[in-house]
């Protein structure tokens, strides 16, 4: 049975929106940015000398090995600490990459794993200066492809890099990072990874 034409299209076009397009936010202050000194820390040490794809994967596979071990609800450990105890949630793994990497093409986001997760998560995109990747020490060992994503993953709300925060429209930003009891919502929850 053959398909027409036009059917076929509609198939190919609903299957390519179906990836998401890299968000890269609108300079703005973020709900999160009292939480960050540790993170724009380490964003004003970074150097604008490029890092290597090779390098990129051998950090990624070191920080993915580091035990789960759940902090500060809000704060990231400072890369030292994730280091030296070879442990932490998402926020410190990540802090960690960023620290490591050295590279300014990075940047520090808090999303959502995926638009089904209840909580928030946090990860690295890096720019190799041909494409912008997905660096997530918590959850995979290699970088991912920003543009091979699907929209219903990785979505970014809040990202910091070197030249300061940004709010994404990559989803309902008030109902996962929004206020509860007065306070910005947790990155993590106890014992949770994405």
């Amino acid at each position: 049975m053959k398909l027409p034409l036009s059917t076929f299209a509609a198939f190919f076009l609903a299957h390519i929106a179906s990836f998401a397009a890299v968000d890269l936010g609108t300079p703005s202050q973020t709900p999160y940015d009292r939480y960050m000194s540790p993170v724009k820390q380490v964003l004003g040490t970074l150097r604008s000398q490029p890092t290597d794809f090779k390098r990129v994967e051998d950090l990624l596979r070191v920080g993915r090995g580091f035990r789960y071990s759940f902090t500060d609800p809000y704060t990231a450990a400072s890369p030292a600490v994730t280091a030296q105890t070879r442990a932490g949630d998402c926020k410190a793994k990540s802090l960690w990459l960023v620290d490591q990497l050295g590279d300014a093409n990075v940047r520090y986001v808090i999303g959502r794993a995926r638009a089904t997760s209840k909580i928030s998560h946090a990860w690295v995109m890096w720019n190799d200066g041909r494409a912008w990747w997905i660096l997530d020490p918590t959850n995979s060992s290699r970088p991912i492809s920003a543009e091979s994503v699907r929209r219903s993953e990785y979505i970014a709300q809040y990202s910091w890099a070197k030249s300061g925060s940004y709010r994404h429209t990559g989803g309902d930003v008030a109902a996962v990072a929004g206020k509860t009891k007065g306070r910005t919502a947790a990155v993590a929850a106890a014992g949770e990874r994405r």
